[in-house]
């Protein structure tokens, strides 16, 4: 169950967070942290609640019911405490682990890039060169949320002489060029920026992985389950707004389809997560990221159609047209649906 202190706020403050308002934008993180959104999913040894990724998931489709602008970044924030913990879980004291799930410091998962580059479809666009202790990178990073203006570590992946190579890169180390937020049509308070990397050096420590092609298989269960909860908690919500009016048997009937294809993508989600199937048998991972966003178009065209005329009245819209805009999102986080589709039809061939 979400926090009630925070559901509250984000009641209060989910337009202010997708057009971006300075001050809740910036509480946004900590916000989130104080109400354990981060612990989740975290081994209680490591300051976690002990629970596991599919409570993480719930937990963040539960924020999403009220703001994807705030799942999005409790996704980033999450999922790059994923990649410490698969990698890093020896020395996580090095990298700001507590103030990570106390939501005082960002973790911007930056790997997008790499995910695609995995697939095949994009090469990766920041060059790392091998230097006394470490490496120096160039390159760019064009779309990464969390990017918080109080500082914040990114992963990146990189190429090499030895192939890909994946690495924690804080922003505050010289030559890291952190852009002004992107000029998007909403979600604005998710702190979503490019960056510029000239001759950034980053230590043996910050390596976070030099088998990136075993490690990226590996995180992408967690990476995409993650992400699935954005569409959970949006679609839940725009079901939450047809039930709450009376409406005819053809609507009812819409959302008892609705209900039931959810729960059983959900079904097939956690149990996929929970064996491990997914690090070998990415299809069906997809086929599932592929259905939620379906579904999610689907969920609020019935909220528009079953609700009529008043979506389009500003004093009776209730939050529709920040849905619409957030719904519009949902197709195209990377990897997109299309970039997904393009996959399942390469591995079909």
């Amino acid at each position: 169950m979400l926090n009630a202190a925070l559901a509250v706020w984000l009641e209060q403050h989910a337009e202010a967070l997708n057009a971006g308002e300075a001050d809740v934008s910036l509480a946004l993180l900590q916000q989130l942290g104080q109400a354990d959104v981060f612990r989740q999913g975290v081994p209680e040894q490591f300051g976690g609640l002990g629970n596991t990724l599919q409570d993480a998931i719930e937990t963040i489709a539960q924020v999403a019911e009220y703001s994807v602008t705030a799942a999005f970044v409790s996704w980033s924030q999450r999922t790059y405490i994923e990649y410490l913990l698969t990698a890093k879980a020896d020395i996580l004291d090095e990298f700001r682990f507590d103030e990570l799930l106390s939501g005082e410091y960002a973790g911007a998962t930056g790997l997008s890039n790499a995910m695609k580059f995995l697939s095949g479809l994009e090469p990766l666009q920041i060059q790392a060169e091998a230097v006394e202790g470490g490496w120096k990178l160039n390159g760019k990073l064009p779309w990464v949320t969390n990017f918080h203006p109080n500082g914040f570590t990114v992963a990146v992946a990189a190429d090499s002489v030895q192939g890909p190579l994946l690495f924690l890169v804080p922003s505050n180390r010289a030559g890291f060029d952190r852009r002004p937020n992107l000029e998007l049509i909403g979600l604005k308070g998710s702190s979503t920026a490019a960056a510029t990397l000239t001759d950034v050096i980053v230590s043996q420590t910050e390596l976070l992985s030099d088998k990136a092609t075993q490690y990226l298989p590996a995180i992408r269960p967690a990476f995409l389950g993650l992400q699935c909860a954005l569409a959970i908690g949006l679609i839940k919500r725009s079901v939450q707004q047809v039930i709450a009016k009376k409406h005819s048997r053809l609507v009812n009937d819409q959302v008892t389809y609705i209900q039931q294809q959810l729960e059983e993508n959900l079904a097939v989600l956690f149990s996929g997560l929970e064996s491990g199937k997914f690090v070998t048998q990415a299809r069906s991972l997809f086929e599932i990221r592929i259905a939620l966003s379906e579904l999610t178009q689907h969920a609020i065209q019935l909220e528009l159609c079953s609700t009529g005329g008043k979506c389009y009245l500003t004093p009776y819209e209730d939050g529709f047209t920040r849905r619409l805009k957030e719904s519009a999102f949902i197709p195209i986080v990377t990897p997109s649906v299309l970039q997904l589709k393009t996959e399942l039809s390469r591995l079909s061939a």
